[in-house]
């Protein structure tokens, strides 16, 4: 869980301009609250709150949330092979704890040590991340009146900051930056020519079959 401190660190001031933000959209303090602990994903989160202020469809809301996070799946076939218990519970429970920062840390790790197990690894790092997020989500929306305009203080680019710490050390040698440029150049291309979030998931398929052409993953 030691290993979790930068994630803790980092997701706090997000989830206090999500708590923020949430309130400002028309949700209350314990409907932020209840977002971020049954969803559990940031990004997500943040784009559902413009449609809950302009009122739209519950159904449009969902589905651009399922779009957002299908990259969730991507996640979880990379880790899938990880996991070696075969327990169906506590693989549910790493499911839920499941997002962008735990899974490359949890990758990260692996990589490195493959005594260590993967399951119970993510699991530690989403209890610590998840319960810095749920926290500062509430504290957001109870006190957002008193910080005033989160980008003012530079919370929003907690996160960007946090996925940069987290990306540079795995970046070992060309295999990786090539990886890296082909996937941003994606979802730059993307993002610029396709509608709504599409460039996330599309990016991510790209860049893991870019990684797997030039690279040579043993697992």
């Amino acid at each position: 869980m030691i290993d979790a401190l930068p994630i803790m660190v980092s997701v706090f001031p997000f989830g206090l301009v999500y708590g923020v933000l949430a309130v400002k959209s028309g949700l209350t303090a314990v409907e932020a609250l209840l977002s971020s602990i049954i969803v559990l994903a940031g990004a997500s989160q943040f784009i559902s709150l413009p449609l809950f202020a302009a009122g739209v469809s519950p159904w449009v809301i969902i589905g651009t949330v399922f779009i957002v996070n299908i990259r969730h799946f991507i996640m979880g076939a990379a880790l899938s092979g990880r996991i070696k218990e075969p327990e169906v519970f506590p693989r549910l429970i790493a499911s839920y704890f499941l997002v962008d920062e735990t899974f490359a840390l949890t990758s990260a790790v692996w990589d490195t040590d493959r005594t260590t197990s993967a399951r119970d690894y993510l699991i530690g790092c989403g209890i610590v991340g998840g319960t810095s997020w749920i926290v500062s989500t509430m504290m957001g929306a109870v006190f957002g009146n008193l910080l005033g305009d989160p980008s003012r203080l530079g919370l929003d680019f907690a996160v960007a900051a946090a996925f940069i710490g987290l990306l540079i050390p795995q970046v070992k040698g060309r295999p990786e930056i090539v990886v890296m440029l082909w996937t941003a150049l994606f979802s730059v291309f993307f993002y610029l020519f396709i509608p709504g979030n599409w460039y996330i998931l599309l990016g991510s398929i790209l860049g893991a079959i870019t990684g797997a052409m030039v690279t040579h993953d043993t697992d």
